[in-house]
């Protein structure tokens, strides 16, 4: 075996003293104890009772499965995230009400939100922010279950990205239809006519377009619907005279 070099010695030795040091900080110094816990923005008062965690062991040495195990018990969250911020927080986060867009359930005509991953989450009785897609022509099903069309899933992030890029775009959509099998229909605030995309290509086509529609000032006013599914193809279907 080759023998280790003094520079790699040294460097070996000084990440061992590091993490001794960490340790020793950790378990004597100011992270001996958890200073603060917020869930979804809100502080944890007692995080023992609530959480099951211990106020007098540091971040590092938390349950932090067991109380998210807790959360996903309760049947009223999907996903729990937990950050921790040193020297002493956890923040945990829950999707209960985040939704990116919404959905109306066919079945029962009921207003939902849909989260990041597509599930269906309950609108809190506050929510107001109603400028928001309403996908359509799906049934949502049960609360934190996909909906029965799993497009719906595969545009939401699209819709997530949308809004992070160009929201006033985002706020424009009023309707993605997905009653045709093979297509979404899509209702642009101010347009006379809609547009028929594909849910793999969702993002994609309806901003290439409006690029396309900006630098060539193309007028298509007289179309009923506008096909954008196909590469370098723009398809117009124009209202029957």
């Amino acid at each position: 075996m080759r023998p280790l070099s003094k520079r790699t010695r040294l460097i070996l030795l000084a990440v061992l003293v590091f993490a001794a040091g960490l340790t020793a900080v950790v378990e004597f110094g100011g992270w001996h104890k958890l200073d603060a816990v917020t869930l979804d923005g809100k502080e944890i008062n007692n995080p023992g009772r609530q959480l099951g965690l211990d106020p007098s062991k540091s971040v590092l040495k938390q349950p932090l499965e067991d109380a998210a195990a807790l959360l996903l018990a309760s049947g009223k969250t999907a996903r729990v995230d937990i950050d921790i911020d040193l020297p002493g927080s956890l923040r945990i986060r829950t999707n209960r009400f985040t939704p990116i867009c919404l959905v109306l359930d066919r079945a029962s005509g009921r207003m939902l939100g849909l989260n990041y991953s597509g599930r269906a989450v309950p609108l809190p009785r506050e929510f107001q922010d109603w400028e928001n897609p309403v996908i359509t022509g799906v049934n949502a099903g049960r609360i934190f279950e996909p909906c029965d069309d799993p497009r719906a899933g595969v545009i939401v992030p699209q819709l997530e990205q949308l809004a992070d890029e160009n929201r006033e775009l985002y706020r424009l959509i009023d309707d993605i239809d997905l009653s045709a099998e093979h297509h979404a229909t899509v209702t642009i605030s101010g347009l006379p006519y809609r547009l028929k995309v594909s849910a793999e290509g969702f993002h994609r086509q309806i901003t290439g377009f409006f690029r396309f529609v900006e630098t060539y000032e193309t007028e298509v006013d007289s179309a009923r619907t506008v096909d954008l599914r196909f590469t370098d193809l723009i398809v117009q279907e124009n209202r029957k005279r």
